[in-house]
């Protein structure tokens, strides 16, 4: 597995083409996404890394509900004690009530969509704080929701407020190789443009994706051109 920092204490961790992300803090760690089932160990290793350990982690922050990002999070709430924070649409599928929804993805990107389903499905987990933008409820870490919908309808994406800004835009968007925003595999339906007009409206220098690299610099100004792009 590895892994990389973003700013200060802040680290993207990843393996297999999926990312999560460690925020560490005065109040102790906050993992955003856990990756699949079973990386419960791998990210521990990495907390070791860095001088923490599963004790530290106070919260596990999910952006949505499919395996591949909440895999980890109920043995890692068992190790830690973690609350487990998330928006209340997608809730449901978190805590295993219904089955996460697919992704309105493009026809000729289904078959990657089956493929992924071969990933082990990840245990509920319960729910312990519901997010939202603009909610009251002080969010671990330093970090603010934002609704991004349409990944799935309770998508959330977050920002860090920390030297300059880390959007930390889970499956909202993907960038390409030299540093531009795109909707990824999705269809721009009304929901995924949205969502990418909406982040085009903060300031942030840094921004993380789950599936692609991050944009390093003027992240915002990509997310704001790309925005100027849709019709």
């Amino acid at each position: 597995m590895r892994m990389e920092l973003l700013i200060d204490g802040a680290y993207q961790i990843g393996v297999g083409g999926v990312n999560a992300y460690i925020v560490d803090g005065d109040e102790g760690v906050t993992l955003v996404d856990t990756l699949i089932r079973g990386r419960e160990g791998a990210i521990a290793q990495r907390l070791n890394e860095i001088g923490r350990s599963l004790a530290d982690v106070k919260a596990i922050v999910l952006t949505h509900s499919h395996r591949d990002h909440s895999g980890s999070a109920a043995a890692i709430k068992a190790a830690s004690g973690a609350g487990v924070y998330a928006s209340k649409t997608d809730t449901p599928a978190i805590e295993g009530v219904v089955r996460p929804p697919l992704p309105p993805v493009r026809w000729y990107y289904q078959p990657m969509f089956w493929l992924a389903l071969l990933f082990p499905e990840a245990p509920p987990v319960e729910v312990d704080h519901s997010v939202s933008e603009g909610s009251k409820e002080r969010l671990p870490g330093d970090l603010r929701a934002i609704d991004t919908p349409g990944h799935t309808p309770g998508h959330t994406s977050y920002l860090l407020d920390r030297d300059g800004g880390l959007l930390l835009v889970g499956d909202a968007a993907w960038t390409t190789k030299d540093g531009r925003v795109k909707r990824g595999y999705h269809r721009p339906t009304p929901e995924i443009d949205g969502s990418l007009r909406h982040l085009a409206e903060f300031e942030f220098e840094i921004a993380a994706f789950c599936h692609s690299r991050p944009i390093r610099t003027q992240a915002s100004g990509a997310f704001r051109r790309f925005a100027e792009s849709l019709t």
